[in-house]
């Protein structure tokens, strides 16, 4: 679905909606869901709406292009989640939401794509088809369902830095995340994950000369910004000088540096050391 506004799920919010649920409905949740495991969605394409390769959308008064194939695809950033509020109703692709499925909304990946996700604050994956277009919201490169969030344990902070890796179907369908639908709603909520300040870093710029990332960093700091460092790398005999800020502690200081960075036409890499 396209979605036109941010939306910020709480923990609290979703508890109150099962809450709800269970008030008003004859059977128990854990009855009244199926108890075969989410991978199985995961694998059926049950895509009704076909797009040409490539195509292009508005939203938001931005122009999005679609694109021609998944292969290959690579993304670090930041995840958000959505549930309870979009649950039932159809997405992008044609199919219904299930916040209790492993899957996810992306603005410019095919429809169907799968995709490996990992997050960067604790190591865990997750295995998700991506079937339902968004997040539309600055800096943000996915949308995780309710079951996806959970199994990466990025509920209670709502964001998390993440890796997204594109994998086929059949690697899809031989993936297993050990979760059903009628046990994912009632199990306890998992224990809040610190984040972890030494590892998230932005990469501004990669150089063969020292001097130029001298003045990067310079035109950076000048700026406002703090923790601009040089980094010295080699890769295959060359030597690089890679202009590094960091680490980055919170995903609100994210977004100030990013925006500041987008001000001044910058390009940035997520990286992790």
């Amino acid at each position: 679905m396209f979605r036109k506004e941010k939306i910020c799920t709480h923990l609290v919010v979703f508890i109150s909606v099962i809450m709800a649920y269970g008030c008003s409905q004859k059977a128990p949740l854990s009855q009244a869901k199926s108890s075969k495991p989410s991978q199985v969605s995961i694998v059926q394409d049950n895509c009704t709406i076909q797009r040409e390769k490539g195509y292009e959308y508005r939203e938001k008064g931005r122009k999005y292009k679609v694109l021609t194939s998944s292969r290959g695809y690579k993304k670090k950033g930041i995840a958000s989640w959505y549930g309870p509020n979009f649950n039932g109703q159809a997405t992008a692709c044609g199919e219904i939401y299930d916040m209790f499925d492993f899957t996810a909304a992306h603005k410019t990946l095919p429809l169907p794509s799968y995709l490996r996700v990992k997050n960067l604050t604790n190591g865990r994956t997750v295995v998700v088809k991506v079937n339902d277009r968004g997040p539309f919201v600055k800096n943000r490169v996915i949308d995780l369902s309710y079951a996806a969030a959970r199994r990466i344990d990025m509920l209670e902070e709502g964001t998390a830095f993440v890796e997204l890796v594109n994998i086929t179907q059949a690697e899809a369908a031989r993936t297993i995340n050990y979760g059903n639908k009628s046990t994912v709603a009632k199990e306890r909520i998992a224990r809040i994950v610190k984040f972890n300040s030494n590892k998230i870093y932005l990469q501004i710029g990669a150089f063969k000369e020292k001097n130029n990332a001298l003045k990067m960093q310079q035109r950076v700091s000048g700026k406002g910004i703090k923790n601009v460092y040089i980094k010295k790398s080699r890769v295959k005999r060359q030597v690089l000088y890679r202009v590094h800020i960091g680490p980055i502690k919170t995903i609100d200081r994210y977004d100030q540096i990013v925006n500041l960075l987008v001000s001044l036409s910058l390009d940035m890499d997520l990286v992790t050391r």
